[in-house]
């Protein structure tokens, strides 16, 4: 079905009425673009982020991943592109840094999902969110705010800018052995300073 703008009562032009609705552009709300798009659906994407690909891309585009199908080992930000190449193939629309706040069935059988850019209307909605909109758990030292972004990070986007340099990671869940496993070939030295046992995965 072609989605077309219709009026509303009042006169005021309503957003387009799209077959489906996805929540979330991480790889999962990808590769369901792409197969709504093989049935036929009109589609459009709603996310967050300023980019797709959910975490892959706005936490460890540089990160290999190694529990995906069809690869012994992928670049996350690979990963990502061969993900939206093939959703593109689809013509979905989408909409980025856009995060849907309430989601309400209407008596004709579609939905109305309000954001906080608009009120966008589909006939039906998959959540694809993962673990949603996220923030990283921040540091609560004393002067830490002023230093983000200054030699303070919460995400390593580029493992480049690392390069020998000393790095501290603090935590010791999967990510941070993950990153200190990343950044150890690349940066002078790596420490990590964790208040307990480890509790990331032996592998």
């Amino acid at each position: 079905m072609t989605p077309a703008h219709v009026d509303s009562p009042s006169g005021e032009q309503q957003e387009e009425l799209f077959d489906i609705t996805i929540i979330g552009a991480g790889p999962t709300g990808l590769f369901a673009a792409f197969y709504a798009g093989l049935r036929g659906a009109s589609v459009q994407i709603i996310d967050s982020l300023e980019e797709p690909g959910g975490a892959l891309t706005a936490i460890y585009p540089e990160k290999y991943i190694y529990d995906v199908i069809g690869y012994s080992k992928v670049l996350a930000k690979d990963f990502v592109s061969a993900c939206l190449d093939q959703a593109m193939r689809s013509d979905p629309t989408i909409h980025l840094k856009e995060e849907v706040l309430e989601l309400s069935p209407q008596t004709d059988g579609t939905f109305y999902l309000t954001t906080t850019k608009t009120i966008r209307r589909s006939r039906a909605v998959i959540v694809a969110a993962g673990v949603g909109a996220f923030e990283p758990t921040r540091l609560t030292a004393e002067g830490v705010t002023e230093l983000e972004g200054k030699g303070v990070n919460y995400f390593a986007k580029r493992v480049d800018d690392f390069r020998d340099r000393n790095v501290v990671i603090v935590g010791g869940g999967d990510s941070a052995v993950d990153w200190a496993v990343t950044l150890e070939p690349v940066a002078k030295s790596v420490h990590v300073i964790h208040r307990s046992k480890f509790r990331a995965h032996e592998a």
